[in-house]
């Protein structure tokens, strides 16, 4: 078994891990959204974004990934990533954008279910962009140094000469930091962005984590501390 999950590339094991997790933390806000007791206070047309078949696509995508990982196809599993990674960011903006439609007629009952679903899409925007980052930043999936293309950002120990990492490489954890950082700060911290995908991708990420953090959540709050 050991052998077996390390000829997968621990770094692409812990990605489909995450996506798996993103898929299952999204089918919870979509039901709670689309089913739940949040449901009268969306409006129809949101409503009618977020359709049982979603749930549907969800669960073929989740079992896609799996059987590929399983079946150690790499090329064709890094190539689903990026699919499924971009349809989830689709809906980490519907989810967002129904969260916010919903704080029009919310109460203090509401509110903890509320607050819930904005923890669950907080961490939703940081584990997808963490995949973004690793996606888009050399080695790649098959974690080989590629001397002749560049960077897209500039860890601390791929700037200067510490004892020690002369052979350092990014691995996803180091992406996951990164989305993770650049989520609460709102801006790069100790990894600077230096291609313009990484700039427009940061500048994504910080606005989605804005408009949750200081927009819905401080909004949700306050309505709960009214109703007390």
């Amino acid at each position: 078994m050991k052998q077996f999950i390390k000829s997968r590339n621990a770094s692409l094991s812990m990605v489909v891990a995450v996506l798996l997790g993103i898929i299952l933390m999204q089918s919870e806000i979509s039901y709670t959204i689309t089913f739940g007791r949040l449901d009268q206070l969306i409006s129809p047309f949101l409503r009618g974004a977020l359709p049982v078949t979603g749930l549907v696509v969800r669960s073929l995508l989740l079992l896609t990934i799996i059987g590929m990982w399983i079946l150690n196809r790499k090329r064709l599993l890094f190539k689903t990533i990026i699919f499924v990674n971009g349809l989830l960011t689709l809906g980490l903006v519907m989810n967002l954008t129904s969260l916010a439609d919903v704080l029009r007629g919310i109460t203090s009952h509401e509110v903890e279910i509320l607050l819930t679903d904005v923890v669950l899409l907080a961490t939703s925007n940081i584990l997808i962009f963490s995949i973004w980052y690793w996606i888009i930043d050399p080695p790649g999936v098959e974690e080989n140094p590629r001397d002749n293309t560049p960077w897209d950002f500039l860890f601390p120990q791929r700037a200067d000469a510490f004892p020690h990492y002369e052979n350092w490489m990014p691995r996803y954890t180091d992406y996951l930091f990164l989305a993770f950082t650049s989520s609460f700060a709102f801006s790069p911290t100790d990894t600077l962005p230096l291609t313009r995908r990484a700039k427009i991708l940061m500048m994504i990420q910080a606005s989605i984590s804005l408009i949750t953090i200081t927009g819905i959540a401080s909004s949700a709050i306050s309505i709960l501390a009214g109703g007390q």
